[in-house]
């Protein structure tokens, strides 16, 4: 990267490579100039000759290549006569705009030695192997893109294989690799990183997207999905022990350890006397046994919290069936877009290529949200990358989409860059839902892209799409043993 020959290349510059018996020649045409000229030095020098013609230092190097800069001066001429190596030369004759450029790709040229070197180390994990200088993952002939190899590296050396941030990348990685179009699995690492992307546990990544309002009332629609996803990804409780209420016009959520609070109540048993009545004449009355005498006792009393609408996590999986959870595209007004239920569209009518806009798929993006669809509500969605057709600059498309929560317009982009909502807690349902069948959907995908493009990179064998099945499939293992379908 840092060759001579890039470097000239770098800073624009013609650079001409002088036939041994023309540099006599080359030279004997400078002389005729008027300027001044340097001797001609042999030995440890890094020039063959310098020539100062107006304001133009020329140097000719050792191999013949040939330097200049303009402006120069006779301090740019004195120092060329005191450089003792090329690297001086070429430092001397550049631009800052130049030096900028060579520091970056130093830069870049150490930090690829230091991925190299990563990868070396990763490659002595059980996870991963090294197969002609390229990291695969073990079972899948694809090789790790530099930028996903960088990942890994930082979160194995801050939170190591067994950690929630190394499955949602590994799994990420094989999902890429299930999907028939070979690009996505050297591409779409990079796309998601670039543009602040999150991947959530299972391996899917989160974007937003718009969509048209369909029912004019949508307060419960947007609290109950809003509610459900920030308990899991902010506070990373469990929704289902939540419940909400309508009081004052205004929907609340309560904890369970708020639904009852303790106080004093008067002992039915002996209707607040301390005392248990004499059932007979021989009878004395005894000490109330219920509340020691004392004709109360502290009790749990459900509090008035309103109206009881219904558990948070079963109002969310209800989403679908609500009328007022009715939303369309912007763009057709042809698509039926509900909270918590799938959005799809045939994959062959999809369209691959790089455009920000204007191809057939389902349009997602993280932070030109007003840019997707120009309709009144931004949705937030859950991606599985087996299914993305196309990547461009800040925007891509999928043949599938799972909106799982609507979101204010204002705050779109900023929910994805806020590091308190976790987005590794929010797919379980659906990755139960995507791994059914896996193996039958991933080798149709593969035998229909055969039949429309060329590779151009190798498509992945049946042994390898079975192998990273049965490695998805541990998803089940991890999943609460409530497993709750989404149709």
């Amino acid at each position: 990267m840092l060759s001579l020959k890039w470097f000239k290349s770098a800073i624009e510059r013609t650079i001409e490579k002088v036939v041994e018996n023309k540099i006599e020649q080359a030279f004997n045409e400078l002389d005729n100039e008027e300027g001044q000229i340097a001797p001609s030095y042999t030995g440890r020098k890094p020039y063959l000759n310098l020539k100062m013609v107006n304001d133009t230092l020329t140097v000719v190097l050792n191999d013949g290549s040939i330097l200049t800069k303009q402006p120069a001066n006779a301090d740019d001429f004195a120092a060329a006569k005191s450089c003792t190596t090329e690297e001086c030369l070429l430092e001397l004759v550049s631009s800052p705009e130049v030096k900028e450029e060579k520091r970056k790709a130093q830069a870049e040229y150490e930090k690829a030695l230091a991925i190299k070197k990563g990868a070396l180390h990763l490659a002595t994990l059980d996870e991963f192997e090294m197969k002609n200088g390229s990291l695969y993952l073990k079972g899948i002939n694809r090789s790790l893109p530099p930028l996903l190899v960088e990942e890994f590296l930082e979160v194995v050396g801050s939170k190591g294989t067994d950690s929630d941030e190394f499955k949602a990348l590994q799994r990420f990685f094989m999902w890429c690799c299930l999907n028939p179009r070979a690009e996505v699995a050297d591409k779409l690492f990079n796309f998601l990183k670039k543009n602040a992307f999150g991947i959530t546990k299972q391996g899917f990544f989160v974007a937003l997207r718009n969509v048209v309002t369909l029912h004019g009332s949508t307060e419960l629609v947007h609290f109950v999905s809003n509610a459900y996803n920030k308990v899991k990804a902010v506070w990373k409780k469990k929704p289902d022990d939540y419940t909400i209420f309508l009081k004052d016009g205004e929907y609340k959520m309560v904890h369970m350890d708020a639904m009852f609070r303790e106080e004093m109540v008067t002992c039915s048993y002996c209707d607040g006397t301390g005392t248990i009545p004499e059932y007979d004449e021989y009878d004395d009355s005894e000490e109330c046994c219920e509340c020691d005498g004392q004709g109360t006792y502290k009790d749990l009393v459900r509090v008035d919290h309103g109206e009881e609408i219904g558990n948070l996590t079963e109002l969310y999986l209800d989403l679908p069936n609500r009328t007022e959870n009715r939303f369309t595209d912007a763009h057709t007004r042809t698509f039926d877009i509900r909270i918590g239920r799938p959005v799809s569209m045939d994959p062959g009518a999809c369209r691959w290529n790089t455009d920000d806009c204007g191809a057939e798929g389902l349009h997602f993006t993280s932070d030109e949200i007003h840019y997707v669809g120009c309709g009144d509500t931004s949705v937030l969605v859950l991606i599985n990358p087996m299914k993305v057709v196309g990547i461009g600059e800040s925007k891509g498309r999928c043949w599938e989409y799972l909106p799982i929560m609507t979101v204010p317009r204002e705050e779109a982009t900023e929910i994805l860059h806020d590091l308190d909502f976790d987005t590794l807690e929010l797919d379980e349902s659906y990755a139960v839902r995507e791994l059914e069948n896996l193996a039958e959907k991933a080798k149709e995908g593969f035998t229909e892209e055969r039949k429309k493009y060329e590779f151009n990179l190798p498509a992945i064998s049946t042994e390898e799409v079975i192998t990273i099945v049965r490695t998805l499939d541990e998803i089940k293992q991890e999943i609460s043993k409530r497993i709750v379908k989404i149709d």
